[in-house]
């Protein structure tokens, strides 16, 4: 039996398709230029080369694993400087290790492109096609937004801030799993949506398909699976919620059983619980990523070693102070929510644009920063006057889900942007309804002085972390700063 909630107004008239493929326009036509110019920017960061040979194994059929012999011959320079491996090169297996640390949907999605292009021209070939997922991201808003907002207006608003919002233009040209967890966010969502005003049980299966593909492509999203379906079996009932749950596992189990018969113990679809604890809670570290942390355990190239041996040090750091611990859940809320500035401040610091007047640095970093506290200071007043409970519901379990795996663990500012079509959708309906929360009615005054007080929290985040990281840019925008190479 479906319980009784508050029901939606009426949603539009789903956005037109010249819409959508003008959003998509303006979201593909920045992205492509940076791609273009950085076609055949070689990788250089961790996660890169290690999406990478993750990649080049699965198209080679070799398997799931990483630092084959030529891999860590090709690496070792940089092995033996960052990492402190005492591992010879000839005593590295031929085919390298098989792993569980990282989740596969992102090497999969490599895989295939590069067994279809090949190996000499895959980066680029990948910098194209992930040009075309960021792409999606604004046209998808767009309809999430029609789905969630009885506004005309909203849906290419809100799609507009996103094809526009500068960092994500930055990301098609990087191997990460954000090119296309992200879009697989937006689908799970769209597609819950639908299992809940459609009948029949296909949409609900479809809908448990896209969040297990996106568990598969970063584990931590199945926290969101809980709130999602309490609130789709509130608005279509227990079966079709399960049914949503049952389909969404068949998904995720068979890699989970992969990992764990590798392991000898029970796993998920990835192993990097113990490692973000142990950067998390470390005591020379923040409560965030630290490169100088996060490179101590990475010589154990034995996953279930390394998890367990970090796992071990991070219940202990934990034990040893509680109440540090207890601050650093704090402070990751500034993290999670705080400016997106640290790809400047690494890029520019490792001289990729060579010295820039101080001007031109303060505008990029204004570009940056602008969006974000326009869209996160808005969306609260929009959420607070939106009609309705039930979409509110909705987006608060993918709001609530997208915090969850991180705040008790290691946040940063880069891991709020699947949650940021949803801001986007919210804040745009504030900018259109301003009367509503300028002159609101008594029944949404509660929500109002909420909202309120989450701006006020936010801009307290954000002016504790500004001060926090003042002496960095300082040095960044003082004479040579270009060249100060710091760490991720």
């Amino acid at each position: 039996m479906v319980s009784s909630v508050s029901p939606d107004p009426p949603a539009p008239q789903r956005p037109s398709g010249r819409l959508l493929a003008g959003l998509f326009l303006v979201a593909a036509l920045p992205r492509l230029a940076l791609a273009l110019v950085y076609l055949n920017l070689p990788i250089g960061l961790d996660d890169m080369f290690q999406y990478d040979m993750l990649g080049r194994s699965l198209a080679s059929g070799n398997g799931y694993r990483w630092y084959t012999r030529a891999d860590v011959a090709a690496l070792r320079p940089y092995l033996d400087k960052w990492y402190a491996i005492d591992l010879p090169t000839e005593a590295v297996p031929a085919d390298g290790y098989l792993t569980t640390f990282r989740a596969p949907g992102y090497p999969l999605f490599l895989a295939g492109i590069y067994s279809l292009v090949g190996m000499t021209q895959r980066l680029a070939a990948v910098r194209l096609i992930q040009v075309g997922l960021g792409a999606m991201l604004a046209p998808l808003t767009a309809l999430l937004t029609a789905r969630l907002l009885p506004s005309p207006r909203a849906p290419w608003i809100s799609g507009t801030v996103v094809a526009l919002y500068p960092i994500l233009w930055m990301y098609p040209l990087g191997l990460g799993s954000e090119n296309l967890f992200m879009p697989l966010v937006i689908l799970s969502g769209l597609a819950l949506l639908r299992a809940a005003r459609s009948a029949g049980d296909a949409p609900a299966a479809v809908a448990g398909v896209t969040m297990g593909l996106a568990t598969l492509t970063r584990g931590a999203f199945v926290l969101t699976w809980p709130l999602a379906l309490v609130w789709l079996a509130r608005r279509a009932g227990a079966r079709r919620a399960l049914l949503t749950a049952i389909a969404a596992a068949a998904i995720v189990a068979p890699w989970a059983i992969r990992n764990s018969r590798v392991l000898g113990r029970p796993a998920f679809v990835e192993t990097t619980l113990g490692y973000n604890l142990f950067i998390g809670y470390h005591p020379e570290g923040d409560g965030g990523f630290v490169t100088r942390i996060a490179l101590m355990p990475v010589h154990m190239l034995d996953d279930g070693e390394r998890d367990r041996w970090t796992m071990e040090r991070a219940l202990g750091f934990i034990r040893s102070d509680p109440t540090r611990a207890g601050l650093l859940t704090l402070r990751r809320l500034a993290y999670f929510w705080g400016w997106e500035t640290r790809e400047l401040a690494y890029f520019y610091s490792n001289n990729t644009f060579g010295p820039l007047p101080s001007g031109v640095l303060l505008a990029a970093m204004l570009v940056l920063v602008g969006p974000w506290m326009a869209v996160a200071l808005s969306a609260p007043l929009g959420f607070a006057v939106a009609p309705g409970s039930g979409g509110r519901w909705f987006s608060l379990a993918f709001l609530i889900g997208g915090m969850l795996p991180y705040i008790p663990v290691l946040a940063e500012p880069r891991f709020h942007l699947p949650v940021l079509p949803w801001l986007s959708a919210y804040a745009a309906y504030a900018w259109l309804e301003r009367r509503r929360w300028l002159q609101p009615s008594p029944p949404a005054r509660l929500a109002i002085l909420a909202a309120v007080l989450v701006i006020i929290l936010l801009v307290l985040l954000w002016s504790w972390d500004a001060l926090r990281l003042l002496p960095r840019w300082q040095a960044v925008f003082s004479p040579g700063g270009h060249r100060l190479y710091l760490a991720y």
